[in-house]
């Protein structure tokens, strides 16, 4: 995973209404597997993305598949995301569900 959010920024980030437990900052499709440019649906003309971490509870993520668009908020700004993949992780004890996102319009970082 790349450099997260603070907790701070972290705690304003939605994705479909649901609050986020882990977010990184946007990162370049040049450091995803080879294999995500196939048959996922990463546009390679497009913007960035970004890995969103939920706790694995059944009422405190989307649910969401691949392909799906979805709405990711900072606040008062909304940004459409596409969902390239989701995973199930257990980290540290903790069961967490994880997507891989990419922003379908462009995002001004801080």
């Amino acid at each position: 995973m790349q450099q997260p959010y603070n907790e701070e920024i972290t705690k304003n980030i939605r994705l479909n209404g649901c609050d986020v437990l882990m977010c990184n900052i946007p990162f370049n499709q040049s450091l995803i597997d080879t294999k995500y440019y196939t048959g996922y649906g990463l546009d390679v003309m497009g913007y960035d993305l970004m890995n969103v971490g939920f706790y694995d509870l059944q009422d405190r993520y989307p649910l969401l598949e691949k392909g799906d668009i979805a709405d990711w908020q900072y606040f008062d700004e909304t940004y459409k995301v596409q969902i390239i993949d989701s995973y199930k992780l257990f980290v540290k004890g903790i069961n967490i569900q994880l997507y891989l996102v990419q922003f379908k319009e462009s995002f001004l970082e801080e």
